[in-house]
């Protein structure tokens, strides 16, 4: 069977497709709260049992969301990891979305055409639905290449513990497959597929400080900020520890955080130099609502610095009363979560001790920090099988990708790369936006265009991979 004659099975098949896809985005899975997370881990194991697949759900502890897995025998020489996620960010003000943010509405919107909005459309539930379907799609005609080992996680947007300890605990049988992919809609707004090799890790703690009998301040409840001429605050204390991380121009300053970085080699230049051109800076900073960069430079200098440098962030800060009003009081606890974009070759372990010790060598020695469970940064060779298959897929179907060496954000790919050492890859077709926003949506139309290039990908690997074999 050709690849032409399998899309044309997606289309057939699309509104049935579409119905099930709008069934799962129903189902709240919002990992901050927990709510729908059960419901959805059961609803994605079914889905995969329509694949004739004995699915199972790991917690990697007692409090955990369950990881889905299974594994998929079709009797291939060739075996793939799917990897996908299942769980949500928070609705967040009801008032600010046009229609129910679990309700999968259908509406039309200019220019896209009929949009689905939900939250999750785009990131990444909408994304995770139509790979499971373009599976099946294969699987009903027999056109299945490869064993897939199913890795569907509830716990992407909290950073949780499954994911790792499953991939850890089973890595002697994991790491025989020859590749891992993770699909996403990934047009842009011009309708040109991006393609990244690489993400950035996200190094995430709060830093707290506290009255304590070293450094004086309250602690044992608020006090009158009368007191302040005499009494220590630890907020001020906090905001002091902070101002040292990063210099006049917000980049990183602390002691060493720099000695590990290692710069973009010459693949990674060819590929910057090849997508600076059409880089709209402009456009960039209005979908941001943002007035200019922290600094100038060409596009190529600009997209160096924003994928090859960490940056240190603060995402959040509280002490004390913020209510309407006045009070006048000396908190006892102030507390700021702070995130730092790790790049190749800074390590989470690594990065932690040198803020601490940064912090300690100025005499914030009373500062605590609290640790999440973080993300490596990732790469692969644009060289690698499943890199250069992407590239093709998308030429099949008519477009030229942007191939990018890095993407700002972060994800659980490490696992594949550097733990696994399994290469990674993936892109789809299809547009979305407004991700972890009001009125987060999908391009219908896209949807059903990424179910064929999932599947595209997919025969784009095997053939290739074939075609190397000894």
């Amino acid at each position: 069977m050709s690849l032409q004659e399998l899309h044309e099975e997606v289309e057939r098949k699309w509104d049935r497709h579409l119905a099930e896809t709008r069934r799962l985005l129903r189902i709240p899975s919002v990992s901050m709260t927990g709510e729908g997370i059960e419901e959805s881990a059961e609803a994605v194991a079914g889905m995969l049992s329509k694949l004739s697949v004995d699915a199972k759900l790991f917690r990697g502890s007692k409090k955990s969301h369950p990881l889905v897995t299974g594994y998929l025998d079709v009797g291939s020489e060739r075996t793939g990891i799917l990897y996908g996620m299942y769980d949500v960010m928070p609705a967040g003000d009801l008032d600010e979305w046009d229609h129910p943010p679990f309700g999968a509405t259908i509406v039309r919107k200019r220019p896209y055409g009929e949009i689905l909005v939900n939250r999750g459309a785009y990131n990444s539930k909408g994304a995770l639905a139509g790979m499971l379907l373009a599976v099946k799609t294969m699987l009903d005609r027999d056109e299945m290449p490869l064993n897939l080992h199913f890795v569907i996680e509830g716990e992407e947007e909290c950073g949780g513990h499954s994911l790792p300890r499953y991939v850890k605990s089973n890595r002697k049988r994991l790491s025989q497959a020859d590749v891992a992919f993770g699909f996403d809609y990934s047009e842009n707004t011009e309708g040109v597929p991006v393609i990244s090799l690489g993400l950035k890790g996200v190094v995430y703690f709060d830093l707290v400080a506290e009255g304590n009998p070293d450094t004086g301040g309250p602690m044992s409840g608020e006090v009158h900020s009368g007191e302040a001429s005499w009494v220590h605050n630890p907020a001020w204390r906090l905001v002091q520890a902070l101002s040292t991380l990063v210099d006049e121009d917000q980049e990183p300053a602390v002691d060493g955080l720099l000695d590990d970085v290692r710069p973009p080699d010459e693949d990674d230049r060819e590929l910057i130099r090849k997508v600076a051109p059409a880089f709209d800076s402009k456009g960039h900073l209005e979908d941001l609502g943002v007035a200019k960069f922290k600094g100038e430079g060409t596009n190529e200098e600009l997209i160096t610095k924003y994928l090859f440098e960490p940056s240190i962030n603060i995402c959040g800060l509280s002490s004390g009363y913020s209510g309407e009003g006045t009070k006048t009081v000396m908190p006892p606890k102030a507390m700021a979560k702070v995130d730092i974009r790790t790049v190749p070759d800074m390590t989470i372990q690594g990065t932690r001790d040198k803020v601490m010790a940064h912090l300690r060598r100025r005499g914030f020695t009373d500062i605590e920090m609290r640790t999440y469970e973080d993300y490596p940064w990732s790469k692969v060779s644009p060289r690698e099988t499943v890199s250069m298959a992407c590239v093709e897929a998308m030429r099949y179907h008519g477009k030229e990708p942007e191939v990018w060496p890095m993407m700002a954000g972060s994800a659980p790919f490490y696992l594949f790369d550097q733990v696994l050492g399994v290469p990674w890859g993936g892109v789809g077709l299809g547009f979305g936006a407004r991700a972890h926003a009001p009125n987060e949506f999908a391009v219908v139309k896209g949807m059903r265009e990424f179910e064929k290039s999932v599947i595209t990908v997919i025969w784009k690997y095997f053939d290739m991979a074939s075609a190397k074999k000894p």
